[in-house]
């Protein structure tokens, strides 16, 4: 699998091409990020203030920076909890809750809404995450809405039947929650999946994924539920930045010409970026990284993706340190500083979402390369 080794050389090699990335990545913060404005200052009376010194303090941006709420409540002691919690409200201002049918639903038609519902690893009840947005001034994204993955155990093997029950699924997510979305990801990853009817696709279980129109017929219903959320589409790091990026060839790209041209209301553009990802004992993580953070190709599709003209998500962010210690987090944050800037440059990205906020709280094996921006403690 990946090596901090190679994490050292790709950032060498980012280094390398500064003469041309670092120009243009202040350039677009000057045009893309900053604005100018005037304050006129009255007195009781209505009269201009003079000779008056004034101190500004940005308080909010509109460009949000976001992570998970996946283990609000969730760490060992209340201490903990605490201190993961105002860590998160001081350098966040956007969060992503846990849609997942297979654990807000486990049971047919009772919802996992409520405080008190019982526990589930990194799937707080929406009540307890929604209640830590509102109170800490959070914008909120709900993911995944008609997600091809984590199916309910009950879940009909009949398409008909299916497509009823994600109506009701959507009608009562809206009911409670839809005028708090200001974001929703629709679909998820649809490249890895084909043939979902059949068994042996592992989590890849959500058969009427296979029907011709099945990313048209999904954003009409969630739009119809979710009427003033924004309605993203959400692709992985391969089909986005990583070996399957082809330019104007890219499946993602054509995918999303094909269902804007024919109608579909797809509001927001996803592109993930777990870059673990090169873990396969067939890969070569050197150079199936280095080529998906080469700071030119991860230009050029930013603005491949910009010309859409819709707002662009670099929606699951995670970058290892492998030894979570000492110059592995070092080589890390300068990766981060690096990518988080380059993002922010580009005129049509609207957010960027670190996805496993702290080390040891992500999904399965993938804690074992240290991801998260702080310690687990």
């Amino acid at each position: 699998m990946a090596h901090k080794n190679d994490f050292a050389r790709i950032l060498a090699e980012m280094e390398s091409y500064d003469y041309y990335t670092e120009e243009k990545i202040r350039r677009g913060i000057e045009e893309n990020r900053k604005g100018s404005f005037r304050l006129r200052l009255l007195d009781g009376n209505g009269k201009p203030i003079t000779a008056a010194h004034v101190k500004a303090k940005l308080i909010r941006h509109n460009f949000h920076f976001g992570t998970t709420t996946f283990f609000i409540g969730q760490m060992e002691t209340p201490e903990l909890n605490a201190a993961y919690e105002e860590k998160f409200k001081n350098i966040f201002n956007f969060a992503i809750l846990p849609l997942y049918w297979d654990t807000l639903e486990p049971e047919k038609g009772n919802p996992r809404f409520k405080k008190d519902a019982a526990f589930i690893h990194r799937r707080p009840p929406l009540d307890t995450a929604v209640e830590f947005c509102e109170k800490n001034g959070l914008d909120m994204k709900g993911h995944c809405l008609v997600y091809n993955s984590f199916q309910p155990k009950w879940l009909s093997k009949d398409n008909r039947e299916i497509k009823i029950d994600i109506d009701k699924r959507l009608a009562a997510i809206a009911a409670r929650y839809g005028e708090k979305f200001v974001d929703a990801d629709v679909i998820n990853e649809m490249l890895t999946i084909y043939k979902n009817c059949y068994t042996g696709n592992g989590c890849r279980n959500l058969q009427i994924t296979d029907e011709r129109d099945h990313e048209k017929w999904c954003f009409d219903l969630c739009k119809r539920h979710f009427p003033h959320t924004r309605l993203y589409w959400n692709e992985g790091m391969q089909e986005t930045f990583g070996d399957h990026y082809r330019g104007y060839r890219s499946f993602y790209y054509m995918a999303l010409r094909e269902w804007l041209d024919k109608g579909a209301p797809i509001e927001g553009i996803g592109m993930q970026y777990h870059a673990f990802w090169a873990k396969h004992v067939n890969h070569r993580p050197y150079d199936d990284l280095n080529r998906s953070m080469n700071p030119l190709r991860l230009l050029d599709a930013m603005e491949l993706y910009g010309e859409f003209g819709l707002p662009i998500s670099i929606s699951e962010v995670s970058i290892p340190s492998f030894t979570g210690e000492g110059e592995d987090e070092e080589t890390q944050a300068s990766l981060v500083r690096r990518l988080y800037r380059l993002w922010f440059s580009c005129k049509m990205c609207h957010s960027i979402v670190w996805w496993n906020f702290a080390d040891d709280t992500a999904f399965g094996d993938e804690n074992v390369f240290h991801a998260g921006l702080i310690h687990r403690d």
